[in-house]
């Protein structure tokens, strides 16, 4: 699977169907979150790996909802749990989950949802940058580690590192912020 994966990429396959693929690859069976704004094409990319093996989206009420679920899904399974959301307050609705599995040592993966490149800094609806709200650096405050992924060739490397810190024998919740 690996090997169909990097070849995908090769061939320029949409960034989030090479997350999603990657996470079937690490044998995550469900993502926690709610839809809407920057996050869709996270959400249609698990939609259209569903039938293929990938995980299963679990929609939540709220993103707290998300992160708590993601929690109790990875203490009872012995497995990462997954949350995500969109940028702005759909992201800082995560804190007081991630702060438990932090404080528990729960491996939590989070995906956040980013302004697109070209207007990160401008102001953009509900930005989350260094500029203005910075979720990256607020999140790094509850999780083992959290980064923008400026780059698409930045996703996979992030993304296994992320994984690798989440499990490790320290282990907590992740993030990642990835722009649209």
């Amino acid at each position: 699977l690996l090997n169909h994966i990097i070849q995908d990429a090769s061939l320029g396959m949409n960034m989030s169907d090479l997350m999603v693929s990657y996470l079937q690859l690490m044998g995550v069976e469900y993502v926690f979150g709610i839809p809407g704004g920057s996050i869709e094409p996270f959400f249609e990319a698990v939609a259209r790996n569903q039938s293929k093996g990938g995980p299963e989206m679990i929609l939540t009420r709220h993103e707290s909802g998300a992160a708590f679920m993601a929690d109790g899904y990875a203490r009872e399974s012995q497995k990462l749990g997954v949350c995500c959301a969109t940028t702005g307050p759909g992201t800082t609705n995560l804190i007081t989950g991630l702060a438990c599995s932090y404080f528990n040592h729960i491996p939590v993966l989070v995906i956040t949802a980013q302004t697109p490149l070209p207007l990160l800094g401008r102001g953009a609806f509900q930005e989350s940058s260094y500029r203005s709200m910075d979720v990256v650096n607020m999140l790094e405050k509850c999780t083992q580690f959290s980064t923008l992924v400026s780059h698409p060739a930045q996703l996979i490397p992030c993304l296994c590192e992320a994984i690798s810190k989440a499990l490790d024998h320290r282990a907590g919740p992740v993030h990642l912020s990835i722009p649209v």
